[in-house]
């Protein structure tokens, strides 16, 4: 159903897009030049970093009890995730662009319980996959030679895999850059991010209560979110034709992020 909504928004919009400028509001940049209004492109986005738990719980069996959790922020906990996705955007006016995207995520989150102390289960890999969609909001004040923006994206997830899992996320990025020729820009900037990641389901351990070959089903439950919630960036993109242009952004510090975008405007 999102990918038909996707394509109605495509077969809208298209017709109201053969021009080289933001559908409205042209005479608000002067004699600058503009991009054309609307943009169908690739992202490939990559992000490393430290979670922290908000909740967790175990469910096991009477006969085998689990000594309780009593302080969940000695469990690091790190989360991995990369998505590929198909963007659409539009510039409404030269200073507000409105996008979608939709693409497909893969992740994995490792929680170490080895200060908890639970026999044989020094770890848990959370490992899934499945569809990413979401959209968001730039804004965008400059003049001649620099510029700033504020983009605001939201995606949330729907997931396949062992567990039962859900990811959202809410994303602030803030950029201040300048002009280096008329073609490219560089800038530097950052990530503000609200994530919101929560899983649940059995793992089996073989513990040799029950004997050899009979697993204990230990069920449980984990919320998480970002440890940290701002990361610097730097960028820099560049419309190397009248209809292609690319970015490419590196983050840094305790999150560590990438971004790559090709996109061909009409």
């Amino acid at each position: 159903m999102r990918v038909k909504n996707l394509l109605l928004l495509l077969i809208l919009v298209l017709p109201l897009s053969g021009q080289a400028d933001p559908l409205f509001g042209k005479g608000m940049a002067g004699d600058r030049n503009l991009p054309r209004a609307f943009g169908i492109g690739i992202d490939y986005f990559n992000m490393d970093q430290p979670y922290q738990i908000d909740s967790l719980s175990f469910m096991t069996p009477p006969t085998f009890p689990l000594p309780p959790i009593t302080d969940p922020s000695s469990i690091k906990v790190n989360n991995e995730v990369e998505h590929v996705d198909l963007k659409l955007d539009l510039w409404l006016f030269p200073f507000l662009n409105v996008f979608g995207i939709y693409g497909s995520i893969d992740g994995r989150t490792t929680v170490d319980l080895s200060s908890v102390g639970i026999p044989l289960l020094n770890s848990v890999a959370l490992t899934y996959d499945g569809d990413v969609y979401g959209g968001g909001v730039v804004l965008v004040v400059g003049g001649d030679k620099w510029f700033a923006s504020l983009t605001g994206t939201y995606t949330d997830t729907d997931l396949s895999g062992g567990f039962n899992s859900s990811v959202s996320a809410t994303a602030i990025q803030p950029r201040f850059g300048v002009r280096a020729t008329e073609t490219t820009e560089v800038w530097i900037g950052g990530y503000f991010i609200d994530a919101e990641e929560s899983h649940s389901g059995t793992i089996n351990l073989d513990l040799g209560v029950a004997g050899p070959g009979f697993p204990i089903p230990i069920g449980f439950a984990v919320d998480l979110s970002q440890q940290e919630d701002f990361n610097l960036s730097l960028g820099l993109h560049s419309m190397f034709s009248e209809h292609w242009e690319a970015t490419v952004e590196i983050g840094g510090g305790d999150r560590n992020t990438a971004l790559a975008n090709l996109t061909y405007r009409f």
